[in-house]
């Protein structure tokens, strides 16, 4: 009989699957954690809509300003140092923050700043790792590869990250920090285990394109492509009012409801059910 670790990933994929798998579950822990913990420090600090808000579009504003320029970029360097180096960017953002925590001086500033920069090496993070599957695994194996990742993201992330972070919270506010910081920073010893992998290299020396050239290029195939062009906007418009009421979820669910950081956890995990459970019938 196969063991649970060959159920999950089979041997025919290799080590190099294995140490990615494991690397990506770890670092959706710490990302799932921070899911809770990360807006419930913010409303702790203030009680400004406005500033509530603002944390969570500073954590994913690097996405609209740098994502375009994280994926030319990651044609041109190797993706696992770059996954590595991006990685102990966010932990050294996550260090500091619980640094000011634990001595007092911490403030909403220092919170909205270390969302954004993290924001920024998250940008590299995913858009690098996201490439590293199709190099380890043969293309047969692909959709194997992508379920067992987005089954880590749903648990990890989703499901048992943002109650265990609210609950660190309620223990200590820099606590689920430091655990996401410990998760990053393992994440980096796991995916330094992958081995070395060729990657496609445009160098961007005279004979070669520039990241603005490759940039411009994929605007412009986007342009001519009406149906793709459409599907972009309407994920982006979905994404925008999806995001809306979230960005001030925190204050309406203490403030209003009196759910506390515990509760407050569990109710994102419970939305995250509820979207688990609908997705059987969009399909």
């Amino acid at each position: 009989m196969p063991t649970i670790g060959q159920l999950i990933a089979p041997r025919r994929m290799g080590r190099d699957f294995r140490w990615l798998l494991a690397s990506s579950w770890t670092s959706n822990v710490g990302d799932g954690v921070a899911l809770a913990a990360a807006p419930l420090l913010i409303a702790s600090m203030t009680s400004s809509p406005i500033l509530v808000a603002s944390g969570a579009i500073l954590q994913f504003l690097p996405w609209l300003v740098f994502g375009l320029h994280a994926g030319a970029i990651a044609d041109r360097f190797d993706r696992r140092r770059l996954v590595m180096a991006a990685n102990a960017a966010r932990a050294v953002v996550l260090v500091a923050l619980c640094a000011f925590l634990v001595t007092g001086l911490a403030n909403i500033w220092i919170v909205l700043a270390s969302a954004f920069l993290y924001g920024t090496a998250e940008v590299f993070v995913d858009t690098a790792g996201a490439t590293l599957l199709p190099m380890i695994v043969k293309p047969a194996d692909l959709g194997l590869g992508n379920a067992r990742l987005q089954a880590g993201y749903l648990v990890a992330n989703q499901f048992a990250g943002p109650p265990l972070g609210a609950f660190l919270f309620a223990a200590g506010h820099a606590w689920p920090f430091l655990l996401e910081a410990v998760c990053v920073s393992l994440a980096i010893v796991l995916i330094s285990r992958i081995a070395r992998t060729p990657v496609p290299r445009r160098d961007s020396t005279p004979g070669g394109t520039r990241v603005h050239t490759d940039i411009a290029e994929g605007l412009g195939w986007l342009w001519r492509n009406p149906p793709v062009r459409m599907l972009v906007l309407i994920i982006l418009l979905f994404n925008v009012t999806w995001a809306a009421p979230w960005g001030v979820l925190v204050l309406y669910a203490t403030e209003h409801l009196h759910m506390g950081p515990v509760g407050y956890g569990m109710l994102t995990t419970a939305s995250a059910a509820g979207s688990s459970a609908m997705c059987p019938s969009r399909r």
